[in-house]
């Protein structure tokens, strides 16, 4: 599972990453851009998605209060007839229609039924279903990979999937055999082989074999990323290594995870980056940045003195525009 889907998922992000982290988190997907081809438009009633990004050709369209999917020429391809937004992932799709859900391909043909309470897209060929509360993990023939029997499961990342059971988590491999025991308060996905977990409201890490490599004793963390995470203890944050040696103590109100070699930070109303030695990337001289997976195409986007625009990873302004930033501004405001 992806960094961005780990963190969505996050059940108690409030105490895992630092409280406000996911209410100033805004998908990458309103920076999508659709356009129709050039002497295309729309069919009467029809308008694009909020979210909307072409796949294959074919990118979500709403009529009305329903979903479906339209091509670059203007032509419904996937009628209108869908509950939820929906976007194509490894080739299908996860619908929603009279509260059920199931898989479609791009041919709009229904390839796993309808016989879901929620279903999650799909990741190097697994997804999360849901029956009745319960989570399970099916493949791309909808054949039952996980039993649909936990509290809550998160994915699978690095061959091991997080699971809740009466309250606390645990790790299952992919034969849904239980690896790490029952015994954290919450968790995170593995990433670079350690997992962020919790007990008794402090967090720390653990190994594949559930060994404690770094102990359980700080307010917060983050994913390591990098070889590095960003810690709290205190109200302090700080960089550490694997080791769990302090590679620099920072002096900022909040600090975001390392995401493409930078972490986001502010203090006194300004945004900024700093490198993974701690020290200052991009000045803080920004009234905005959202937390949407900064510089993954070489741009992060800033808002400086009422304006939004991009800059690079030296910190300088570059020309970019997406005709949905209107669609960011919005959901920032």
């Amino acid at each position: 599972m992806s960094q961005n889907n780990t963190f969505n998922r996050l059940k108690k992000s409030s105490t895992v990453f630092f409280g406000l982290i996911l209410g100033l988190l805004v998908s990458s997907d309103v920076l999508a851009e659709c356009a129709l081809a050039e002497g295309y438009k729309l069919p009467n009633g029809v308008v694009f998605d909020e979210h909307c990004e072409f796949d294959g050709e074919l990118a979500p369209v709403i009529k009305g209060s329903k979903y479906g999917f339209i091509d670059k020429q203007g032509v419904i391809k996937i009628p209108t007839q869908y509950d939820f937004p929906i976007a194509f992932v490894e080739g299908l799709a996860s619908v929603h229609k009279d509260n059920l859900s199931g898989y479609i391909n791009m041919q709009g043909e229904v390839v796993i039924p309808l016989k879901y309470s929620l279903t999650y897209p799909f990741e190097d060929g697994l997804a999360v279903v849901v029956v009745d509360n319960r989570r399970g993990v099916i493949d791309k023939q909808g054949q039952i990979i996980i039993p649909i029997m936990y509290d809550d499961l998160m994915g699978f990342n690095e061959g091991l999937s997080a699971v809740e059971n009466e309250g606390k988590y645990g790790y299952i491999d992919i034969n849904n055999k239980l690896v790490i025991p029952y015994e954290y308060d919450s968790t995170i996905s593995f990433t670079e082989g350690l997992a962020a977990v919790e007990k008794n409201e402090k967090f720390g890490f653990i190994d594949r074999l559930n060994n404690i490599v770094i102990p359980i004793e700080y307010y917060s963390v983050t994913w390591f990323s990098g070889g590095l995470a960003v810690v709290n203890n205190d109200d302090k944050f700080m960089i550490i290594n694997r080791s769990n040696q302090v590679v620099k103590e920072l002096d900022y109100a909040m600090v975001f995870p390392f995401i493409n070699g930078l972490a986001l930070v502010y203090d006194n109303g300004k945004h900024g980056f700093i490198d993974k030695n701690g020290d200052v990337a991009i000045e803080l001289d920004y009234d905005d940045i959202p937390f949407i997976d900064p510089f993954k195409d070489g741009t992060a986007y800033v808002k400086k003195d009422g304006e939004w625009f991009y800059i690079n990873r030296q910190g300088k302004r570059v020309e970019k525009n997406f005709k949905s930033n209107e669609k960011l501004k919005k959901a920032l405001s």
